[in-house]
């Protein structure tokens, strides 16, 4: 599901007529204040739904297949979401 279809669903549950444009605006202000909240504390958690958490990967020495020549894959940070057992 891509922003625009999640904000036709949005204005479809929503009791007030909602744009698809203003569905998309308030979707993106949610996700845009998980992120600064996931930067800040590290982990949010959703009751019932999940919990958001960043993650850090180690870097590691990779061969590329076609020339055979060692490469490093730097450590990186990346966001992991692990759901709820309400959810599973």
């Amino acid at each position: 599901m891509n922003k625009r279809e999640m904000a036709k669903l949005y204005t479809k549950m929503n009791p007030e007529m909602l744009s698809i444009i203003k569905a998309e605006n308030e979707i993106e202000e949610f996700l845009e204040t998980v992120k600064e909240a996931i930067v800040i504390d590290g982990k949010v958690k959703f009751p019932k739904i999940g919990t958001f958490e960043i993650l850090t990967r180690k870097s590691r020495i990779v061969a590329n297949p076609v020339t055979k020549e060692q490469m490093t894959i730097y450590p990186k940070k990346i966001i992991k979401f692990r759901a709820s057992k309400k959810i599973k």
